[in-house]
């Protein structure tokens, strides 16, 4: 590896959303934790998600896996709790689609 692709994962460790997960705050939207139609599951993956997001903007992109061990639920319940959160329009989904992205893109709706 040479100096710029050093640099380079420097930096890019240093920005990266999971190294912020142990500490700071996350913004998180209350009406998520009042509201009936989501599960404890769908309110971990949206929490997960929003701890995510890169400085105050609304897109995350964790793999399954990763939304999975950090909200503590299989990755069925996962899935679930995602499709939930898309139908009561907490979050937008673009599924990848093609191998340059592996990952979906999940955007916070701003509801308020």
């Amino acid at each position: 590896m040479n100096l710029d692709q050093s640099a380079l994962l420097q930096r890019y460790a240093r920005n990266d959303p999971g190294k912020w997960k142990t500490s700071g705050f996350a913004r998180f939207p209350i009406s998520a934790l009042y509201d009936e139609r989501l599960d404890k599951a769908a309110i971990a993956v949206l929490l997960v998600l929003t701890a995510r997001t890169f400085h105050g903007k609304k897109v995350s992109f964790p793999s399954l896996a990763t939304i999975a061990k950090e909200a503590r639920y299989s990755r069925p319940s996962v899935i679930k709790a995602i499709r939930t959160l898309e139908k009561f329009e907490y979050l937008t989904v673009e599924r990848a689609s093609n191998q340059t992205r592996k990952t979906n893109r999940y955007t916070l709706v701003d509801r308020g």
